[in-house]
């Protein structure tokens, strides 16, 4: 009752996530605070006189933080339609805003919360001051930037490897437009205390062209490095209202050890990938007994199918485990195709409750619950607390993985050449027109991407991190989600590979979901239906907090995960009604073969090992299918003992052979299925059943000797009296029930089959006195002679060997039967 219980909190709260992100909405919250743009606030230009500064200056009005909506410490939102005052407080520079050709901007913030306002800078040099005003509710509150007249960085979009020397770097000074400022004194030092970063000079002066230079070593980290240059203007023959008066002008530099980075990356990556397939295997554990009970469901309805797909993926928190189970499903004959179908259309949806458990930011989680699974996990006693400490230390590590990909990317966003690798396939819209080439080559990417790490969370969390550090755009990454949708059905085809065909089948309806959806899904970006943004992007902006077209996009985690899910869900709703025509389909392309061949197995399906109870149900079947051969063997084997086709020899020692090699494979499987978290019961079910294949396997042996006393027969034209041919009648009668009564209650009878495989072993028993003394009496009257009688003697001997094994079986399918029925 607790595990149904907290599996039934779980899903109703993965099934929430979506609806919940709604209310995180910023709409009708006053202003707090107002700073300048982290991302691309234009602070600190540097210009020509009477030009315009290459950036606007940008500032973001906040609100006061607003708690989180499942607790702790919450967050400040971007303020909609605040009305902001920009005044440039040094007038007699003779800079004014672009927009009112005045010293004073008023205008309104945007979507995201952004005020911009764009500069031209007058005719004097040196430092222009501007200010950023809003009111709020403690008054007004104010930011201040600055840009700097007649003077130029000699270097920009500087980057190199961490330790690396970067030659002439410096600015360039300008009395006016086209003459140098010569005899400039420039002093360079690195900001903040890192000692292995330094400039050699620190002291320059401009030479004619106005440019003065140094040489700069990078530092021995990843991240952006800062050197600023101060000016002392003190020539004599300029007057002192045409120097340089200006503060500190900042030079950036992007320092990269790619190799490092790599590695962290990949770390983080590993990290995520793990902590998602511990969280997987650990729920999964947790629902693993009650999954029989939901697959009975799915035969009830196509919705219900894609409702149990949805609620299955969500609480396992794996689309690929869900599909490699499906297919294992359909394989081990548990599921139909139309069923498996609608299962697979289900977990598209529930795989989506990943990113939107990820766009909540619960990275202060990660340690804790680290801790608190790594305790259970070890020192829980019961496996349900096991299987959810392991659940939660794969919670924990996901996102510690999380956190580290965006700390690594985090400086990436000031890196020009990272920069400039991603507009190779940005997919932002150019002339009001998403690129098609960009966009499908994101959707091959995150094709290849997926397919590689196999894991469809991976790359939605690794898309995610870069899109919450500004380097992909919303259009960039609902592309690469799209590939990424298509990229995840490769496990299932992996997992088909060497399954029957209505498994391949299921594989490819996968497949053809994603692929299909996809396709129109990238159709739809070049439609600009919803206020001049792509349809389903609209659409999709619409429904989710914040403003992700702004000129900082607002949110974009969120609309991520939700562009997820709504992809996922529309294609449900289009795709569900037409399962039947997908079942032709899938069955065209993968078409039944003329002569299928009979495989060894019938039920074992090692993709359900991961789910223990239903492997062992499925090791259960096959134990009772090779019972059910070794009673085929002996029955044709009696057969012909009692004269009958010589052509039935071959048949009986081929199909020895095959039980046989079942003995192996089922003992293989069920060692397997006791590796996996099992029940004290369940594991002890084990070695019965292994008891009980072996019991199988040395029926099978019975035939062989069977077959080996009718050669004797033939050979030396023996032949029974018609008294020894009714004993023998009637024991293979109560051998041939006794097989019956055990195969019934390994196929999941009742307890009587159980009481009557007991009666019989009680009838064999009494039968077996009685024909022995039905022989004696014909030796001692002559009727029988000895040859014949040897014969006779190890063919009922063998029969009752059959029956003892036959009562073995029986008792541990008795064992068997009260472990499935709990």
């Amino acid at each position: 009752m607790r595990n149904r219980l907290r599996l039934l909190i779980y899903g109703c709260v993965c099934a929430l996530i979506p609806c919940l992100s709604g209310c995180m909405s910023s709409s009708g919250l006053a202003a707090d605070r107002i700073r300048v743009d982290t991302y691309a606030g234009g602070d600190n230009q540097c210009g020509m006189y009477g030009e315009p500064l290459a950036k606007p200056l940008r500032v973001m009005v906040e609100s006061a933080v607003q708690p989180g909506l499942l607790g702790g410490e919450g967050e400040r939102h971007p303020v909609r339609d605040t009305a902001v005052t920009f005044q440039i407080l040094d007038e007699s520079s003779g800079a004014v805003f672009v927009d009112s050709n005045t010293s004073t901007l008023k205008t309104t913030t945007d979507a995201g919360g952004i005020a911009q306002a764009l500069v031209r800078l007058g005719d004097k040099p040196g430092d222009v001051r501007i200010s950023a005003a809003v009111d709020t509710a403690a008054g007004p509150k104010t930011v201040e930037m600055r840009a700097v007249a007649g003077v130029e960085s000699s270097n920009t979009d500087l980057e190199g490897y961490t330790g690396q020397v970067l030659e002439d770097v410096g600015i360039v000074l300008y009395d006016a437009p086209g003459h140098p400022a010569s005899g400039v004194t420039v002093y360079f030092h690195v900001e903040g205390n890192n000692s292995s970063s330094f400039v050699k000079p620190a002291m320059a002066v401009t030479d004619e062209s106005g440019r003065a230079k140094t040489t700069w070593t990078l530092g021995s980290d990843s991240q952006q490095y800062f050197l600023n240059a101060e000016i002392q203007d003190n020539r004599l023959n300029i007057p002192a209202e045409r120097q340089f008066h200006a503060r500190q002008i900042s030079i950036e530099a992007m320092a990269i050890n790619k190799m490092n980075m790599a590695v962290i990356l990949i770390g983080g990556l590993a990290l995520f990938i793990y902590g998602m397939k511990l969280m997987s295997n650990g729920l999964q554990r947790m629902a693993d007994r009650r999954l029989k009970k939901i697959l009975n469901a799915v035969t009830r309805n196509r919705w219900l199918a894609v409702g149990v797909g949805t609620l299955v993926t969500s609480i396992i928190q794996s689309s690929s485990a869900t599909t490699v189970m499906v297919v294992g499903f359909v394989n081990a004959g548990l599921l139909t195709l139309a069923q498996a179908i609608g299962v697979v259309y289900g977990a598209n949806i529930g795989t989506t409750v990943t990113a939107q458990i990820i766009a909540f930011n619960l990275d202060q989680m990660a340690y804790p619950a680290i801790a608190v699974g790594l305790i259970l996990a070890c020192l829980a006693k019961r496996p349900a607390w096991q299987a959810f400490g392991e659940g939660m230390l794969g919670f924990g590590l996901l996102f510690l993985g999380m956190t580290t990909m965006s700390d690594v990317l985090k400086p990436m966003r000031y890196s020009p050449e990272f920069s400039s690798w991603f507009q190779t396939f940005d997919c932002s819209p150019i002339g009001g027109v998403i690129p098609w080439r960009a966009a499908l080559m994101s959707i091959v990417i995150g094709t290849a991407t997926t397919m590689v790490v196999q894991s469809s969370s991976a790359t939605v969390g690794l898309v995610m991190a870069l899109s919450g550090q500004g380097l992909l755009s919303f259009y960039t990454a609902f592309a690469l989600v799209l590939g990424d949708n298509i990229g995840t059905t490769i496990t299932a085809q992996l997992a088909a590979l060497g399954a029957n065909r209505n498994s391949k089948r299921a594989a490819m309806a996968h497949t053809l979901f994603n692929t299909v959806g996809a396709t129109y899904m990238y159709i739809l970006l070049f439609l600009p239906l919803w206020n001049g943004q792509p349809v389903f992007l609209g659409f999709i902006d619409y429904i989710t907090p914040g403003e992700v077209f702004a000129a900082v996009p607002e949110n974009i985690t969120r609309h991520i995960a939700n562009a997820h899910s709504m992809f996922n869900v529309f294609n449900c709703i289009l795709f569900t009604p037409f399962i039947g025509l997908m079942v032709k389909l899938c069955s065209r392309i993968i078409p039944m073969k003329d002569a299928p061949q009979e495989t060894l197995f019938r039920y074992l399906e090692p993709h359900l090992l991961h789910t223990p109870s239903l492997a062992l149900a499925q090791a259960v079947n096959e134990v009772s299918y090779m019972v059910r051969r070794a009673q085929k063997s002996i029955e044709e084997a009696c057969e012909l003992f009692h004269g009958g086709s010589v052509e039935l020899e071959p048949r009986i020692l081929e199909r020895e052979k095959n039980i046989d090699r079942l003995q192996k494979e089922i003992t293989s499987y069920l060692v397997g299925i006791s590796r996996e978290s099992l029940t004290p019961e369940e594991a002890a079910l084990i070695p019965k059943l292994i008891h009980a294949v072996n019991d199988a396997e040395r029926i099978g042996d019975h035939s062989e000797d069977i077959v080996k006393l009718s050669h004797i027969m033939r050979e030396n034209e023996y032949a029974f009296t018609p008294t020894a041919k009714e004993d023998m009648r009637q024991l293979e009668t109560l051998v041939a029930e006794q097989f019956e009564a055990s195969i019934n209650v390994l196929n999941g009878g009742n307890m009587e089959e159980a009481k009557r495989a007991k009666r019989n072993e009680a009838a064999i028993t009494e039968l077996m006195a009685r024909i022995s003394e039905n022989h004696v009496a014909r030796l001692e009257s002559g009727e029988c002679d000895a040859q014949t009688g040897v014969i006779f003697l190890d063919y009922v001997a063998h029969l009752e060997r059959i029956g003892d094994h036959l009562i073995n079986v029986a008792k541990r399918a008795k064992k068997v039967l009260q472990v499935t029925e709990s």
